[in-house]
């Protein structure tokens, strides 16, 4: 156990500041850390730099589709953790024609690459943040998550319903369909399979369980498809019990998708027939016909009449991939949005190909998440301690690393993959120089070389310091950053005084 005590002056115009931090019984306590994060400087308004994009690239390798783990930064100059996947075709994924999976095409042009959010999103500042061990964004609708993925930036948005299919395609055809929090903060099939439950809510913080939580069972794979919290898609409808969907992965774009917006499509067979769904006697059938049975219910999907063959719904994750997970469906007149993946409460029913188009687009619940997802990439390559360049200049492809970082370890409170020790050392680097500190270069060789939990709680601790040094506005913002689960106990004192 280790504690510290700290006391400074702060002088802001005719304001005067003291404040005494102090913190007790603390494991794993790095006191260096914790006093560089709270130097002694006046304290002024500081102004905000422009701040730039930047990415960071690990290179990775996995059988199947290539994908790369990255750290890229928005436009608020806060990172996510993302995943990138390389251009495939649906006979790749499924045995379907040649043609490159609609993933990869936006605005009738094919993308090399997209990003997908590792894991489901957390808020920062109104803007949506895929990092390890948060608690999921809920309570919000599907039209203000839209827009608050497209607030990142160029190129961000909300997953769109063709991402989602790329991804249970692909844990399909890599035999990996991922496990996940099915019942109360543990897999329903094997309790040893579990995560880290938050506020006593069944729920468990992003990245918190193992591997076989993640769409290819690898530390580094895509985590939480299944259970834990639904997530919501964007460009895929239910409407007067006929199936509609953005173009491709035109939704991924700006584009009109109002209630009778000129964005949607309706979703065909391969022989150019519009699709519905029929729900009569608790029984659901996917069909082309001009008639329909008109009602609500659900079932597994192995017990859905399919009869009609469409590329399309495959590529959409609308068939049988998971026998046991649900399908649930309202086709009664009005328009549906779909959820995917279930929640912590749907046992066996979960699964990376549950649907649920039972609510409407302004639906909302503390059990409905989502991820944001990036098409393109704008700015300078940048850097995180120039880790895709050797001089700093800007590069216009990555260079790749000879060796990328062990992923052996998952995301956890004591141990951290490389990637995400980078970013906390180097968010701790700015938010001391921006506190006064002196000495930036020393500073970062205590903080990389630090342990995971020291880094961790010197990150927790941070969330602290900021609230105290509120009249630093940029060591507010860059210490949210550091969003991690805190179970510290602080002392925090403080005394202000008015001089007239």
């Amino acid at each position: 156990m280790a504690e510290v005590k700290i006391t400074q002056k702060q002088n802001a115009g005719d304001y005067s500041t003291e404040t005494t931090f102090e913190a007790k019984d603390i494991d794993d306590l790095n006191e260096n850390l914790i006093k560089g994060l709270f130097v002694c400087r006046e304290v002024g308004q500081a102004e905000q730099p422009e701040i730039k994009p930047r990415q960071a690239w690990v290179i990775t390798e996995q059988p199947g589709v290539k994908h790369d783990v990255v750290a890229i930064y928005d436009n608020a100059g806060i990172p996510s953790i993302m995943h990138r996947f390389t251009k495939t075709t649906n006979k790749e994924l499924f045995g379907g024609s040649e043609k490159t999976h609609p993933a990869f095409v936006i605005g009738g042009v094919e993308y090399d690459e997209i990003y997908i959010s590792v894991y489901p999103n957390c808020e920062i500042n109104g803007k949506p943040y895929s990092l390890p061990y948060q608690k999921p964004w809920t309570n919000i609708t599907n039209d203000d998550a839209a827009k608050a993925c497209f607030s990142k930036g160029e190129g961000w948005h909300l997953l769109t319903a063709a991402e989602w299919g790329l991804l249970a395609d692909t844990s399909l055809m890599l035999g990996t369909l991922p496990h996940g929090n099915t019942n109360g903060g543990k897999y329903h099939a094997d309790p040893e399979e579990h995560g880290e439950e938050y506020d006593n809510s069944s729920k468990t913080l992003t990245g918190s369980g193992p591997a076989t939580w993640t769409h290819d069972h690898t530390p580094e794979g895509v985590h939480d498809l299944c259970g834990n919290v639904w997530e919501m898609v964007r460009g895929l409808r239910i409407k007067n019990g006929r199936l509609q969907a953005a173009e491709n992965n035109n939704a991924a774009l700006d584009i009109d998708l109002t209630q009778e917006g000129d964005g949607w499509q309706p979703i065909y067979d391969d022989n150019g027939e519009n699709i519905a769904v029929s729900v009569s006697d608790e029984e659901i059938t996917i069909c082309t016909a001009t008639e329909i049975e008109q009602d609500y219910t659900g079932t597994e999907w192995e017990n859905v009449s399919i009869e009609c063959e469409s590329e399309r719904l495959k590529e959409l994750a609308l068939f049988p991939g998971e026998p046991e997970a649900y399908f649930y469906v309202d086709s009664t007149d009005g328009e549906y949005f779909p959820f995917r993946g279930g929640g912590w409460y749907n046992g066996a029913y979960a699964g990376v190909f549950y649907f649920n188009g039972y609510h409407s687009r302004a639906f909302v619940s503390w059990d409905v998440g989502f991820r944001s997802a990036l098409i393109r990439y704008s700015g300078d390559s940048g850097d995180l301690d120039n880790l895709d360049g050797k001089d700093g200049k800007q590069t216009d492809e990555p260079r790749e690393e000879t060796a990328a970082p062990s992923f052996d370890a998952l995301p956890g409170p004591v141990q951290l993959p490389t990637l995400v020790r980078l970013i906390l050392a180097r968010q701790l680097t700015v938010l001391y120089e921006a506190a006064g500190g002196k000495d930036p270069e020393g500073f970062k060789r205590i903080a990389n070389t630090a342990t995971d939990k020291e880094l961790q709680q010197a990150a927790a601790l941070s969330l602290s310091l900021s609230q105290v040094n509120a009249a630093v506005e940029l060591y507010r913002n860059v210490s949210q950053q550091l969003k991690i689960a805190n179970t510290l106990t602080l002392t925090i004192g403080k005394e202000a005084a008015d001089h007239e």
